[in-house]
């Protein structure tokens, strides 16, 4: 690809671990029970409730597994293992807040989300907003964080067809083009075709497997040494790559000192700020936030959320465990060492302790993982237009189903022509940017639509529109745009943001909310009841009532004059 945004290939690096025959194996055979999960699922789809949100009835088990499943990505599992494998305890210190996370949406999200009763955040929004500003507002927001993850997880299916379907040293550009249009074009065909309840059954098969094989590496990693942590962790201090700062593996200060992020002096602000944006962030993602509207009741939405955290807590543990075990069993030349790099630690150790039928497996499951996270994008993105921006159109059960079916080959087939011209590029960018509008906006304006009484349309419009003005502005001035070897325009430098914008992102929004609210003249203390009412118990009976009839106008009434009258 050429172009202004045209970027070198990462170096080279032997596929030594590579499995391609294996790996190939194991991904047809994991292709057709997800087929098999889609067929079972379409008969059960009779109208656009069962289409978008499985008919509000996935089980608090499986809804949990979806949940972590949509956080389960390339980045968060293959990255996250080399990225602890190089940077030790500052790296376990940002899988913390992924955990943290967790924490809003069991506190905050779940249940008041669910009893609403809504599809979108803009069904919320609406409750304390005039309905239209505020469905756009949401859809925005949505749009705008579906198209950059699904950019950078079509990437992510390039990087999974380049590290564990090739042993080319070099990136086979036929061969990464054909693998992400074929599972791309396949998670599009799953959607259209079992909508919610598809994609959630693929998204609890993809934890189940991917979660089995994680612990099976961790217990091999253990067994390794004999279940002795204190020889896993001494041989990890012993073989691990030199640090410029001179900071042990497991010392704090290879990512959090100063010095440490190139070409700038904000540090330790640059990563605290990522650990930062992760924990308020994440679960504000709109394609998240979702599952909270699929459980049956405000309960068991909650009870989801509460095992997912359970499980993400036990993914991460081991996760930890692996990227420790990576540097200790292969030692600083068998790990990636650059930043490029990073995702070769896992497929490598995963290769050393299970041999090609272990790593053919990963990179089997791997590929499922980043095709359920598109389907799950991609529902959410439907969903948004489907009840945001085209709100209020009336269709019969029957022609909104199909136009819903319609919505997701139109906006399934501009995502893959958006994401083909993309591939190539450095996206990374994308996923941080998304989950900093996740806390600038979704955070502060749904904390004030649930427990302000005094919210209203400004409010909500300076929240969304501000924290997200607030946002990009700093994006477009951080260190992943320029001034860094990794940004989108290496050789210039316009930065003054090294630090991730949620920093700021998020009390701006709050403060732009607060203002917008004083200043406007709206109040709707009726309407605050109604969300209060709806987001505790569920009820979906509305606290406005109209007024009463004047008793003047009834007729037959025994008013006084027509007493007289007599």
């Amino acid at each position: 690809m050429t172009g202004v945004l045209a970027v070198a290939p990462p170096p080279p690096v032997n596929n030594t671990w590579a499995a391609p025959a294996t790996a190939t194996l194991f991904a047809l055979v994991l292709a057709a029970v997800a087929v098999a999960f889609v067929r079972s699922a379409r008969g059960g789809v009779r109208d656009t409730d069962g289409f978008l949100l499985a008919g509000r009835k996935v089980g608090v088990g499986v809804n949990a597994l979806a949940m972590v499943g949509g956080a389960i990505m390339y980045s968060t599992v293959i990255i996250i293992t080399g990225h602890v494998a190089l940077n030790g305890f500052d790296a376990i210190l940002l899988l913390t807040a992924f955990t943290v996370s967790t924490l809003l949406a069991v506190l905050l999200y779940a249940s008041p989300a669910r009893n609403i009763g809504g599809h979108t955040l803009g069904d919320l929004f609406a409750l304390r907003a005039a309905e239209r500003p505020a469905r756009i507002a949401s859809a925005v927001v949505t749009l705008l964080i579906y198209g950059m993850f699904m950019v950078v997880t079509l990437t992510a299916i390039g990087f999974v067809a380049s590290r564990m379907f090739d042993t080319s040293s070099t990136i086979n550009k036929p061969l990464v083009a054909g693998v992400v249009a074929v599972v791309s074009v396949l998670a599009v065909v799953f959607v259209y075709l079992g909508g919610m309840p598809a994609v959630t059954r693929v998204l609890a098969f993809k934890v189940v497997l991917m979660a089995g094989l994680v612990l099976l590496l961790t217990v091999l990693v253990l067994v390794e040494y004999k279940l002795n942590l204190f020889n896993l962790l001494e041989d990890a201090e012993a073989k691990a790559a030199p640090n410029k700062n001179g900071h042990a593996l497991l010392d704090p200060g290879r990512l959090f000192d100063k010095n440490s992020t190139p070409n700038s002096g904000q540090d330790p602000w640059v990563h605290l700020s990522k650990t930062f944006s992760i924990a308020v962030g994440v679960m504000g993602m709109p394609f998240l936030f979702m599952r909270n509207f699929v459980a049956a009741s405000g309960r068991d939405a909650r009870r989801s959320a509460g095992w997912a955290s359970m499980i993400i807590v036990v993914f991460y543990s081991c996760m930890v465990l692996l990227g420790i075990g990576a540097v200790a069993i292969l030692g600083k030349d068998g790990i990636g060492v650059i930043s490029a790099h990073r995702d070769i630690s896992l497929p490598k150790l995963a290769d050393e302790l299970g041999g090609p039928w272990m790593s053919g497996a990963l990179g089997a499951v791997a590929l499922l993982s980043v095709a359920a996270i598109f389907a799950s994008l991609l529902i959410n993105a439907v969903t948004a237009v489907t009840k945001d921006l085209n709100a209020g159109r009336r269709l019969t059960p029957e022609a909104e189903l199909k136009q819903v079916r319609r919505t997701v080959l139109v906006v399934g087939a501009v995502s893959l022509l958006v994401g083909f011209l993309m591939l190539g590029q450095r996206t990374h960018i994308f996923i941080p940017t998304s989950i900093d509008l996740g806390a600038a906006t979704v955070l502060p304006a749904v904390v004030y639509s649930l427990f302000w009484r005094r919210f209203n349309t400004r409010g909500l419009l300076w929240t969304v529109y501000g924290g997200l003005a607030a946002t990009m502005f700093m994006v477009v001035f951080s260190n992943g745009i320029s001034g860094d070897e990794f940004a989108l325009f290496p050789d210039s430098d316009f930065k003054f943001v090294d630090f991730e914008p949620a920093l700021l992102g998020t009390p701006i929004g709050f403060l732009l909310g607060f203002l917008g609210t004083l200043t406007s003249g709206e109040r709707d203390d009726a309407a605050f009841a109604e969300t209060q009412v709806r987001a505790l118990t569920g009820a979906v009976v509305p606290a406005r009532k109209p007024a009463p009839e004047p008793a003047a106008v009834r007729v037959g009434a025994d008013t006084p004059a027509h007493s007289e009258a007599h």
